[in-house]
């Protein structure tokens, strides 16, 4: 449910400002907004924010030395005092690595200068002369380069007083070309017509075989030095990677608090803070407040016509989790309809007949359990892990009522004769599961016409609840009623009628009240009937749910062939065959299996997602909110224990 919010004004002396300012981040509850001011950056937020920089780059060098996490290992878990004990000691050792690091990144650095400069020369590894008499003097210029071997008999056309020679043998040779001066021009564009490069001796002393020599000795050196600088970070990080993660959690924190600090309004003795809290913890902020000090003052009101408060909702355990899921598609407006607790349900079912295989839903439920109970995982992937946990659940039911399990039929398994399926087969029946897949397809999009009802009476407006949605659902409702006793034998003809005759309501509802706006009678009708059009949009979005079929049966069909490939394998005749058939196909299965609940866990996902976006929120949402970002001990590495509240979206 979204939870209505509060503006907040608090003025309290500067003195009482950092005190205050961390008993609102430890109780989570206020999110600190702008006073307008074009402030300056305080000192104190540079030092935090290069405080920030400077462990989190330390953390980057320590890593590759430090000892690997499990994949499911937990956050540890610490007060908040505890990770500000962990600073000083953290920022000296900072100091130290990035010393370290600036002198590691110095000798690569050359290392890989000399390195590149050795693979330059080594083509001129032949040349006999110091490569400093080859310098340009005022009566001779010398072109050194590389050349095409096609292209050396071309070196013959060169000008007269010109003189050349080549080196090294292959497909490129090296060559050093004396020309005077003056005829220097002509030669550089007669160069230009060759497959020729450029190459400019560095200035070294002694020959390119001399010079490799004595930079590969500095290379030597170096390497021995880099390796000594790697021993000292290696050094240094081992046993304190755990310190500058916490010491990183608390310089975030004192970062953050220092943002908020900046957004005030001061005076010489006062300090101005605005911002939002929800109204349902003005009491804990009051609290706080003068468990610090007595000396403030505060006022909580309700938010102004032209006042936009962030959205900020608050559910069930169950429901939680599917709060990612509405904001990949977007925030609820703060004066809408939270619609995560009435998707969740409908999330879970529907998800669960897209893969409707026990076997699946077991190993989707067992693995998310094990990641939520051992990693404890927060924000978006602990979302959803938690919704895969419950659509794994889904699956298990959904398996059971169309009877399989890893593709396989549960009465071949265990021996039962037409036991399963306990609702039906989509393998045999597959038209009533399509018309199972329909209904469900009813059910959802009309609960999502009944919430736009309730949302429009709260907002007083019983015209656009009765003329604009109740319409709706008395056409659809009676279309359906309509065609029942064409599809149920049986069934008295009177309940055809009763559905026209509620469709036939709906209709003139929506012709005579659609434009109800207009005063034109002829406009009001027109649109009306412009409305009734949308009868094909209702139409369209109820076949929408043929997809719930298709991926449900998609993942029992590609399943059962997997089952097939493997089972040819182990039916060679010959023992030594069969044997190694077996072993092979166990293999397959886990493979093949596993592909295929990936992937069609995904495919669940997002055609389930894809169905509250389109099918069910377009019948009621209203997006466009902004996320409630309270002032928090938000970390990235420590689970903070002391810091109170539900966690914010």
């Amino acid at each position: 449910m979204i939870v209505s919010m509060k503006r907040m004004t608090l003025v309290a002396h500067k003195d009482d400002e950092a005190k205050l300012l961390n008993a609102l981040q430890a109780i989570r509850a206020v999110e600190v907004i702008s006073s307008g001011q074009d402030n300056a950056t305080s000192a104190a937020l540079e030092r935090a924010q290069a405080r920030v920089h400077a462990l989190d780059t330390a953390l980057r060098s320590m890593k590759p030395y430090s000892t690997k996490k499990a994949f499911l290992a937990a956050l540890k878990e610490a007060k908040a005092e505890e990770l500000f004990d962990m600073l000083p000691d953290a920022v000296s050792l900072s100091d130290r690595l990035s010393v370290l690091n600036r002198d590691l990144t110095a000798t690569k650095s050359e290392i890989d200068k000399n390195e590149t400069l050795i693979n330059s020369l080594r083509p001129w590894s032949a040349f006999p002369a110091d490569m400093q008499t080859y310098q340009n003097s005022k009566r001779v210029k010398y072109f050194t380069g590389i050349i095409a071997s096609a292209d050396v008999e071309k070196l013959e056309n060169i000008d007269a007083t010109a003189e050349y020679q080549l080196f090294n043998e292959g497909v490129e040779r090296t060559c050093v070309i004396a020309s005077p001066i003056e005829e220097a021009k002509s030669v550089s564009n007669f160069l230009k017509s060759l497959e020729w490069t450029d190459f400019v001796f560095p200035k070294m002393p002694g020959t390119p075989a001399e010079a490799m020599e004595e930079l590969a000795e500095k290379n030597r050196t170096l390497n021995a030095k880099k390796v000594e600088l790697e021993s000292a970070i290696r050094d240094e990080a081992t046993g304190q990677y755990a310190l500058v993660e916490g010491a990183y959690d608390a310089a975030t924190i004192e970062r953050d608090r220092a943002l908020a600090s900046a957004e005030l309004q001061r005076s010489d003795a006062t300090f101005q803070l605005e911002g939002w809290l929800p109204s349902d913890r003005q009491v804990d902020v009051e609290q706080a407040i003068s468990s610090i000090t007595d000396e403030y003052f505060l006022d909580v009101r309700e938010p102004e016509e032209d006042e936009v408060p962030p959205s900020f909702v608050e559910n069930s355990a169950f429901v939680t989790p599917f709060e990612q899921v509405t904001n990949l598609y977007s925030r609820p407006d703060p004066k809408g309809i939270d619609a995560t607790p009435y998707m969740a349900p409908f999330y879970v079912l529907l998800f669960g007949l897209m893969l409707s295989d026990t076997g699946y839903g077991i190993v989707l439920a067992v693995l998310t359990a094990l990641y939520v109970k051992f990693k404890k995982p927060t924000g978006m992937s602990g979302g959803f892990a938690r919704v895969l946990f419950w659509g794994g659940i889904s699956t298990i039911v959904w398996g059971v009522l169309v009877g399989t399990i890893f593709g396989m039929d549960f009465d071949t398994l265990l021996g039962t004769n037409n036991l399963f399926p306990l609702l039906v087969d989509p393998m045999s029946n597959p038209i009533g599961m399509l018309i199972l897949c329909f209904g469900l397809g009813v059910l959802h999009i009309l609960f999502g016409v009944a919430l736009k009802i309730k949302l429009s009476f709260s907002r007083g407006d019983w015209q656009s609840a009765i003329f604009d949605s109740l319409s709706w659902i008395l056409i659809v409702v009676g279309l359906i009623v309509y065609a029942v006793p064409s599809a149920v034998a049986g069934l008295p003809a009177v309940i055809g009628t009763i559905g026209l005759v509620m469709a036939g309501l709906g209709a003139v509802m929506i012709l005579l009240f659609k434009g109800r706006a207009n005063k034109n009678p002829v406009m009001r009708t027109l649109s009306g009937l412009g409305e009734l059009y949308q009868v094909t949009g209702y139409l369209s979005d109820i076949l929408s749910y043929a997809r719930l079929f298709a991926l449900g049966i998609a993942t029992g069909v590609i399943a059962s062939v997997f089952n097939e490939l493997c089972k040819m394998l182990m039916g060679s005749p010959i023992l030594v065959l069969r044997i190694l058939g077996i072993i092979v196909a166990c293999g397959l299965l886990v493979a093949l299996h596993g592909f295929n609940i990936a992937i069609n866990t995904l495919g669940a996902f997002v055609h389930c997602a894809r169905l509250q976006y389109v099918e069910f929120y377009g019948k009621f949402y209203e997006p466009g909110g902004r996320a409630f970002r309270p002032l928090a001990y938000q970390t990235r590495h420590v689970r903070v224990t002391n810091q109170q509240s539900p966690n914010p979206e």
